[in-house]
C-alpha cells in the first residue's frame, strides 16, 4: 500500500512518456516528493512506487503485443523498448540507493545508541 497515488492505466506512448518525465524530475530532485513521504525512507518509498508504475506499463504493452492489439513496430512497443526500460534501470538504482541510505542511517543511530563505533 502506497502513501501516495501513481498514474494508471495505459494509453497513448507520448502520455506515458510525460508521465515518465514527471516521476523521473522527482527522482532527479527537480522536483518535489509527493506529499505524505519524507524522512530517511523517501528516496526508497518514491523509487519503488516508480518503478511498480513502470513494470505496470511494461506488462501492459507486453500483453497488448501478446494479443496483437499493438506490432512490435508500434509506438508504445519502442517506448517499451527505450525510454521505459531506462527509466525503469533508473529507478531501481534510486530504490537501491534510497536503501543504502536507510541501512547507514540505521547504523549510525545504532552507534549514537549504544555509544560504540561497530554495531
Amino acid at each position: 500500500m502506497r502513501t501516495f497515488q501513481v498514474g494508471s492505466g495505459v494509453v497513448q506512448a507520448i502520455e506515458l512518456a510525460a508521465e515518465l518525465e514527471d516521476m523521473r524530475d522527482v527522482l532527479m530532485g527537480r522536483e518535489p516528493v509527493p506529499a505524505g513521504v519524507g524522512g530517511p525512507l523517501a528516496l526508497m518509498e518514491v523509487a519503488d512506487a516508480f518503478f511498480g508504475r513502470a513494470s505496470e506499463m511494461e506488462q501492459v504493452i507486453l500483453r497488448m503485443e501478446r494479443e496483437g492489439k499493438i506490432d512490435g513496430s508500434s509506438h508504445l512497443s519502442r517506448f517499451r523498448k527505450g525510454e521505459l526500460r531506462s527509466f525503469k534501470e533508473q529507478a531501481k538504482s534510486a530504490c537501491d540507493l534510497g536503501s543504502r541510505r536507510l541501512t547507514a542511517d540505521s547504523l549510525r543511530y545504532e552507534q549514537e545508541r549504544t555509544g560504540r563505533e561497530s554495531v
